[in-house]
């Protein structure tokens, strides 16, 4: 009998996950995690600020910085910013691609990533390829990956870096070859791959 029970649950789910097709529309303007503090509103290039390995802080001239730090591909095409208070990364860090066009968009809170993270792709359509969540340095909530060709590749649902919840993958042509729930250690329901967020030509990191 329980092995009935167990084979109707698992079927439950891999037939709700084969009539929820998520329709989800790439998004081009970042947004902010929280909280967000002020920052002085002063800039040095990033190659003056000296990070510690053993510390995780970044300094200037031996002292704590807080500021913004830029980088460019060349004068007046900005590759980065990044905003600093105490030493640690805060608020936003946004890099760009050569054609002023978002590459990375981040958001940190007192050095770690805190909030959302988003991707884009390297093509000239520059397509959004993650939407990730953190909380304290930790990948938390849902985690939303694109293929560079704009379609759904995966869904995950993260408890602080742990699979808690529905957990989904899909081919290009929209078909699910992943569909399981994680739970106390546990999977219920289809698992063909392991869910890591990796990409064709674009690696995506959710933790770091």
């Amino acid at each position: 009998m329980k092995h009935v029970v167990l084979i109707i649950y698992t079927l439950s789910f891999l037939l709700a996950g084969c009539v929820d097709k998520p329709n989800i529309k790439n998004s081009t303007v970042p947004n902010l995690g929280d909280p967000v503090l002020d920052i002085p509103d002063r800039s040095v290039d990033l190659t003056e600020l000296h990070f510690n390995k053993m510390t995780s802080i970044w300094t200037l001239n031996d002292q704590r910085y807080s500021g913004y730090a830029v980088s460019y591909y060349q004068p007046n095409i900005l590759k980065e910013k990044i905003g600093f208070l105490n030493g640690r990364k805060q608020n936003e860090a946004i890099t760009w691609f050569p054609d002023g066009h978002y590459k990375q968009v981040s958001n940190y809170y007192k050095g770690k990533l805190h909030g959302q993270k988003k991707l884009w792709s390297s093509g000239t359509n520059h397509v959004l390829i993650a939407h990730l969540n953190y909380n304290s340095g930790k990948a938390h909530g849902e985690q939303t990956t694109w293929y560079a060709t704009g379609e759904l590749y995966k869904r995950l649902q993260l408890n602080m870096g742990e699979e808690l919840g529905m957990q989904q993958a899909f081919r290009k042509n929209g078909a699910l070859y992943a569909n399981y729930e994680a739970k106390k250690g546990r999977i219920f329901g289809l698992k063909k791959a392991a869910l890591c967020f990796e990409l064709e030509d674009e690696i995506v990191q959710y933790e770091k």
